[in-house]
């Protein structure tokens, strides 16, 4: 590997965390604000989203779930930590582990733990979610998502 590649690289791993960084801190907002539209842009139009509860395909079943997600949720943090990252020209595969506070509609707060597996794909020069698996224990206060 040359040098150039090693520095594309990086970049790209770079380019992921923010990605996921991104999902954070939008799902994070959107709850409280109702406005989807930078959520589901970090999506391929072909997105599969995986949860324990509902496989949503394409950006408009993202959108309808998030827009349910504002009927459960007063407030949400999302973290994530941990990266293991996989690669090859445009296209990538991502663990993370996350960690999830809430304060959910009724007032009651709680906290989710589990992980997300991701694979992204590089669209016009920028890197986006064409899959996302997310996995939450079942002990961590039955959080939907």
């Amino acid at each position: 590997m040359g040098q150039q590649d090693s520095i594309r690289e990086v970049r790209d791993y770079q380019e992921i965390q923010g990605l996921r960084a991104g999902y954070s801190h939008t799902i994070d907002r959107a709850i409280e604000t109702g406005d989807w539209d930078e959520f589901v842009s970090l999506y391929t139009e072909d997105a599969v989203v995986d949860y324990p509860q509902a496989t949503l395909n394409g950006h408009d079943e993202i959108e309808e779930f998030g827009r349910d997600l504002e009927e459960l949720y007063e407030y949400s943090m999302h973290t994530v930590q941990m990266p293991r990252l996989e690669i090859d020209g445009d296209e990538a595969t991502g663990r993370w582990y996350m960690l999830v506070f809430y304060v959910a509609s009724d007032g009651s707060e709680g906290h989710a733990l589990g992980y997300y597996e991701d694979e992204y794909r590089r669209v016009d020069g920028e890197w986006l979610f064409s899959r996302v698996k997310a996995r939450v224990q079942e002990d961590s206060d039955g959080y939907h998502v």
